[in-house]
């Protein structure tokens, strides 16, 4: 591998050395020079105070890339240097022709320097070698290409920015689940419905529904108090108009209720955003 010869002479300590290299090796592979130009980065506050000032060049007798980099970001910088990279490989196989007129505006008044030129400001160069980064390497900017994350993942997290964004609190779900599952120390089996004796203890849920189904049996044998269930089997009575049926023991009984948990989700999902946008 080509060891690149980088001059650092902004004043500063530049963080971004290795992508000068990578870039560089790219580009040689890419365009096939074979002797590495020098890269300098300078500073130089009058330029950068300019808005249309010079951001770099290329000298052909010296095989040096000169960048101005005081005040610009450092992506603009290796963008500036891929753009140089091309003239180096101009010169390196014979096409860059200094000859001619190379004042203001030369790239509209000298033929051969446009073509130079038009070459160079090529941005697939920067952007093919930038994706290759992202591509090959597990970093911060390939993240969430190389994370595949599931649609209840998925859904929990956009619920639980849209608690934090509404009211200002945040929810993580699967802490919640470790602490329910007894993965904490400070609990012990008794929370997740265990018991040393082996008996299922019940939940909070179950409890409900049990309470609900003797307040139900409660009101049917009320109603009719020579009904035996064992004998006439269960009576179906009515919550309410358009209500589902509730048997003594208690229990919703709904057509089709063939809901799968990515529906279940949504209809949660779609109720909490109505009852937030209500709040607006």
């Amino acid at each position: 591998m080509t060891k690149f010869k980088i001059s650092n002479n902004t004043g500063s300590p530049i963080h971004y050395e290795k992508e000068i290299h990578s870039l560089c090796s790219f580009a040689q592979k890419r365009l096939g020079f074979q002797k590495p130009p020098s890269i300098f980065l300078n500073h130089d506050e009058r330029n950068a105070s300019n808005t249309l000032s010079k951001t770099g060049h290329y000298d052909p007798n010296t095989m040096e890339i000169h960048v101005f980099a005081t005040g610009r970001h450092p992506k603009d910088i290796l963008r500036s240097i891929s753009h140089e990279l091309v003239h180096h490989a101009q010169h390196m196989r014979g096409d860059l022709d200094m000859e001619g007129y190379s004042g203001k505006g030369y790239a509209q008044k000298n033929p051969k320097l446009r073509k130079s030129e038009m070459e160079a400001n090529d941005p697939m160069l920067f952007r093919d070698w930038e994706d290759s980064i992202k591509e090959k390497e597990n970093t911060i900017y390939n993240e969430r290409r190389i994370r595949k994350m599931s649609f209840k993942d998925w859904k929990n997290k956009e619920l639980s920015e849209n608690l934090n964004q509404k009211w200002g609190f945040k929810m993580d779900l699967d802490k919640l689940n470790e602490a329910h599952c007894g993965k904490r120390d400070d609990m012990d089996e008794a929370h997740c419905g265990k018991r040393d004796d082996g008996v299922k203890e019940e939940t909070i849920d179950e409890k409900k529904d049990k309470e609900e189904g003797d307040e139900d049996d409660k009101e049917v044998n009320e109603e009719f108090p020579d009904h035996d269930p064992k004998k006439h089997g269960e009576i179906k009575v009515k919550d309410g108009p358009g209500d589902s049926s509730i048997t003594t023991k208690g229990k919703m009984v709904k057509a089709n209720e063939n809901l799968n948990e990515e529906q279940i989700v949504n209809e949660v999902m779609k109720r909490l955003m109505k009852y937030m946008n209500k709040g607006n």
